[in-house]
């Protein structure tokens, strides 16, 4: 059985633009307004779900009674802060193992006889029950305009039906890709051939390429809630100061931006313009944008179990195992941004026991490993290799995207980061802002699995690596003693 493993702890936010006829599409995807509690006790859970399907209407699944409710295998195989996600098996008996062997009494609607029939094979379904509060976070409306039209390029699993806050998905055999696997080399060439042709087969509406990159679109949206958030934090720090309580001090603006917010917007300032000149513009920029998915990491690709003798099997197709799941940040970028954005993913281990926010710079991919990955992106689907010099110039002319672009890469999560951030429930404001900051031993105890204000901090330091590394300079009043380096400073190819 598939265990999927989306990013574990982290808060999701949905990107990108969509045209209106993508939104009228979702609405030919069953839809009830109903709430689903995962909080109920197991076995009224369990109940609640089935008649959801029937609800909804997903195939097959109305052929079992809602009497039989108990009989549901019912696994949590992912979620934390944002989407609870199950594996739903139905009864025993309506499983293909089952198919042929057994049967079940039914009375003839004309002869009033009873007769053996087999039960009817009902298809195991992905459930997920969205966080509580996460409409202001997650615009579900966009995410689901982009998974049907996916699912018309038959990219990822199929949409079945929605409710009021969650959604039934087909439910791939695979198994998830880990921090491991994207490093081999077979794998990479395999996920770099995969992200081509999502780049290549989903089409970008007009509005969505006026619109511009989603990693700028996004970051102008995520900063207005990501300064009032530093700003509550640092009246916090003040008040905790006053009570004489340096033990419960806090993140800071200064700690996790390692300077003050107006520094920080002007280094993105800086960076911005310098782009502009390496990019040729905005408009240079809009002609080569792509549909991205942006959160290529390993807890996001799959690896389908194909039956033998399947078509994937076959030398040709073999990369086509590979499933990217989760578009929650899916919009319009640049080739190298989703690339880089996937290299970045090779520094962090989302599974680790203690510190899941920790990224390891070191294990950023090296030269080699980077142009193997994009020799096999650019020549995917080439029919001549006559022209060398042409596809010499397109990987180097890529690698240097994926160098540029690495800077707003940071930006972006680190502002995610900071918004994502539970503040501590001991903590309140009333109208007038006063910051009232109580005291609970119990909380003491409390350990966050992913501490999102130490992630952030992280990727400022990395923004101002980068920043050192691509010689863009430096604002005044910046601690470039916590800067990170990925590898060796950028050196830019220069093209003939």
């Amino acid at each position: 059985m598939a265990t999927i493993h989306p990013r574990p702890v982290l808060r999701r936010r949905s990107t990108g633009s969509n045209s209106g006829s993508d939104h009228e599409a979702a609405k030919d995807i069953a839809s009830v307004d109903y709430t689903l509690d995962n909080a109920l006790p197991f076995e009224q859970f369990k109940r609640e779900i089935l008649l959801l399907t029937h609800k909804l209407n997903i195939p097959r699944w109305r052929t079992v009674p809602v009497s039989e409710y108990s009989q549901l295998k019912v696994v949590r195989i992912s979620g934390a802060l944002t989407n609870a996600v199950y594996c739903v098996t139905p009864p025993p008996r309506y499983l293909y193992k089952h198919h042929f062997n057994d049967t079940q009494t039914s009375l003839d609607p004309l002869s009033k006889a009873a007769t053996k029939v087999r039960p009817i094979h009902v298809p195991e379904v992905l459930l997920r029950v969205y966080g509580p509060n996460t409409a202001q976070i997650i615009d579900r409306e966009t995410e689901l305009a982009v998974l049907t039209r996916l699912a018309a390029k038959n990219i990822g699993p199929r949409l079945l039906g929605i409710f009021t806050n969650g959604r039934f998905e087909q439910f791939l055999k695979a198994t998830t890709l880990s921090k491991e696997d994207i490093r081999e080399p077979d794998v990479s060439r395999a996920i770099a051939k995969r992200m081509r042709e999502l780049h290549d087969n989903v089409k970008l509406t007009l509005d969505e390429r006026l619109a511009g990159p989603g990693v700028w679109k996004n970051f102008k949206k995520w900063q207005v809630d990501a300064k009032q958030a530093l700003d509550l934090l640092d009246r916090v720090a003040d008040a905790l100061e006053e009570i004489s309580e340096p033990k419960r001090s806090h993140w800071t603006t200064k700690k996790i931006l390692r300077t003050d917010w107006a520094t920080f917007m002007e280094g993105a300032r800086r960076y911005r313009e310098w782009l502009d000149i390496q990019t040729g513009g905005a408009s240079a920029v809009e002609d080569s944008l792509v549909f991205a998915h942006n959160d290529a990491q390993y807890g996001n690709l799959l690896r389908i179990e194909a039956p033998s003798g399947s078509p994937l099997l076959r030398p040709a197709n073999e990369h086509r195992m590979l499933v990217v799941i989760d578009f929650e940040y899916a919009s319009p970028n640049v080739r190298g941004y989703d690339i880089s954005n996937h290299f970045c993913e090779w520094m962090s281990d989302y599974h680790h026991p203690e510190r899941a926010q920790d990224i390891h710079s070191e294990k950023f991919p090296n030269q080699e490993e980077q142009l193997r990955f994009i020799e096999s992106y650019v020549t995917h689907g080439i029919e001549s290799y006559d022209d060398m010099d042409k596809i010499e110039r397109e990987i180097k002319d890529l690698h240097n995207q994926t160098m540029i672009w690495r800077p707003a890469i940071h930006l972006g999560w680190c502002m995610w980061g900071i918004i994502s951030a539970p503040l501590p429930p001991e903590v309140t404001e009333d109208e007038d802002g006063f910051v009232d900051v109580s005291h609970d031993e119990s909380e003491d105890l409390k350990v966050d699995a992913f501490d999102y204000f130490d992630y952030a901090s992280q990727k400022a330091s990395l923004f101002w690596g980068e920043m050192a590394s691509l010689s863009i300079p430096i604002p005044d009043g910046v601690d470039m003693r916590h800067a990170m380096y990925v590898g060796k400073p950028c050196q830019l190819v220069e093209q003939v």
